[in-house]
């Protein structure tokens, strides 16, 4: 299964970055093998729209499963519509605990998003 994170680097010990839409790179993991890849975030750069420009990059690079910090509606929509599953990402300060955490059942499910308006960084 190969799970996106939001990252501020390209390694797995980087930082886990607090933005979703926004977010510097996402990385990608994959279970079945623990290989990794990391991926610019585009809609970062976006005018509008970064939330659900960002799950269509999730969608390309086939994760199953989004572990991020907070969703807005039109992200999470888009989640939704592409049947990807997202966790909330927590205190956890890099990807490769956030990992660990997960695959231990212990992150909470995103089942509406948590933040209602859109963010500009």
């Amino acid at each position: 299964m190969i799970v996106a994170l939001c990252s501020t680097g390209t390694a797995l010990n980087a930082d886990l970055d607090s933005r979703f839409g926004r977010c510097s790179y996402f990385l990608f993991y994959n279970t079945d093998d623990s290989t990794f890849h990391a991926v610019e975030n585009e809609a970062r750069h976006a005018e509008g729209g970064a939330g659900s420009r960002a799950v269509q990059e999730i969608a390309d690079n086939r994760a199953e499963a989004v572990i991020a910090p907070e969703l807005g509606p039109q992200a999470m929509d888009a989640l939704n519509r592409l049947g990807i599953p997202a966790f909330r990402q927590g205190k956890t300060l890099n990807a490769d605990t956030v990992i660990k955490e997960w695959q231990d059942g212990k992150l909470e499910r995103q089942e509406k998003a948590s933040v209602q308006e859109m963010h500009r960084a």
